[in-house]
């Protein structure tokens, strides 16, 4: 093909910008295109550069201008480059400061860090804790000590709001030890409206130590490094009455539990404590459905909206995330084998069903403010969290030449927080 003409369109983008832009169709240099004497020797490298480029921005030209006898080529380039023309001038009518300020309208950015400069952490076999606490003399008590490696972290959140889409992603990052430490937690989220789905990853790290005579072939301690996945959908309350949100999630992770043991006693008629009592599992692996809800008055000050909204300037400051199910769990085949050996029984069941009971909660002092468009939010508090984690036998009460095993965990955490947030 000898010539060509470079189409010219333009798209309305974002607020009311409009973008033109034309693609050059079918042009090569030569076959009779050459521009002739009547064209400027700057103006004809000019174009030429452009229609190797295959580009065109703001209308329309045709490549092959330059033959003056081509009346209806030059009617249509006429009416194109008046297209462009017209798409241009509605631009004009937008400067820079009107564009930017209707960009920066249509999104919202945030961030925040939290920092808990130490943790305390305690743990142990729920059920030994309260025979212990109402004075029954069992042989179940508190064998097993857990140490988490994590004593200290900081948390990095930041996300991006698209206001007219409704669309909201984020992400969170946890480091242990430090502000640079070790990655330890990993969350992202994306949400529409007022649902939102959160992704969370991280790992349980530390050292089981069995405190008292291992049994079976058990080690007497092992390191652990579980990983830890939580799926959440959540449904954000526009008029919250208290609550931020209300979800259901599915948490996934392997914990080390201390395993406690009954048999069926001929002789009594019942059931009772099996020969060899405790045991234990460093990585019990546990699947768990829950309902959740949460709520945040730093955020809800900082958005505006909630029961708490009009706590601006200093404040009570009160986070919690808490939630409760139910899943499956299943001992593993090496406690199993500990078990058995131990007490020359086979074992019951080694599915588990786990209740949970998970809670967090924040309590201290915040202080939110405005500059211009600026956010500020800060909350001091203490926190206190962990979880709950009883197991029933699926199978029902265990019957005569069995052994039955289930765990009962405690866990909790505590320490100073310090939350700082801005949006803008």
């Amino acid at each position: 093909m000898a010539g060509g003409l470079v189409v010219g369109a333009g798209v309305v983008v974002g607020a009311g910008v409009v973008v033109g832009a034309g693609v050059v169709v079918g042009a090569t240099r030569g076959g009779g295109c050459d521009p002739g004497w009547w064209v400027p020797a700057w103006w004809r490298d000019w174009v030429w550069r452009q229609a190797r480029a295959r580009i065109w921005l703001g209308g329309a030209i045709p490549v092959c201008l330059f033959r003056p006898w081509r009346i209806s080529r030059l009617i249509l380039t006429a009416a194109l480059l008046a297209s462009g023309t017209f798409l241009f001038a509605q631009v004009g009518d937008l400067n820079p400061a009107s564009i930017g300020q209707a960009f920066l309208d249509s999104l919202s950015t945030s961030g925040s860090l939290s920092f808990e400069p130490y943790n305390s952490w305690l743990s142990g076999d729920e059920d030994a804790l309260a025979d212990s606490f109402f004075g029954y003399a069992t042989p179940r008590v508190n064998q097993l000590k857990v140490s988490m490696d994590q004593t200290a972290s900081t948390a990095y959140e930041g996300g991006l709001f698209f206001k007219k889409l409704k669309l909201k992603v984020g992400l969170d990052v946890d480091v242990d030890k430090n502000f640079i430490g070790r990655l330890d937690r990993l969350m992202g989220y994306i949400g529409y409206d007022v649902f939102e789905l959160r992704v969370e990853t991280s790992s349980l790290k530390g050292q089981a130590l069995w405190l008292g005579t291992p049994q079976g072939g058990m080690p007497a301690q092992a390191s652990f490094d579980n990983p830890f996945i939580s799926v959440d959908l959540l449904y954000y309350l526009s008029a919250s009455g208290g609550i931020d949100y209300i979800g259901l999630g599915y948490m996934s992770y392997r914990l080390p539990v201390q395993l406690d043991c009954l048999t069926y006693n001929a002789s009594r008629g019942s059931v009772w404590w099996a020969p060899v009592v405790s045991f234990y599992q460093p990585d019990m692996a546990f699947g768990i459905y829950s309902f959740l809800f949460g709520l945040d008055t730093l955020h809800e000050a900082m958005a505006h909206q909630g029961l708490f909204a009009q706590f601006q300037g200093f404040g009570p400051w009160i986070w919690t995330q808490d939630r409760a199910g139910a899943g499956i769990s299943t001992i593993g085949d090496a406690a199993k084998a500990w078990i058995e050996a131990a007490n020359q029984l086979p074992l019951w069941s080694a599915t588990q069903i786990p209740l949970l009971v998970d809670y967090n909660l924040t309590l201290g002092l915040q202080w939110t403010g405005s500059i211009g468009r600026l956010r500020l939010g800060f909350g001091l508090g203490y926190n206190v969290g962990g979880q709950t984690l009883t197991c029933i036998t699926p199978r029902g009460t265990v019957q005569a030449g069995y052994v039955d095993a289930s765990p009962s965990v405690y866990l909790v955490h505590y320490g100073p927080m310090l939350k700082g947030s801005l949006e803008f």
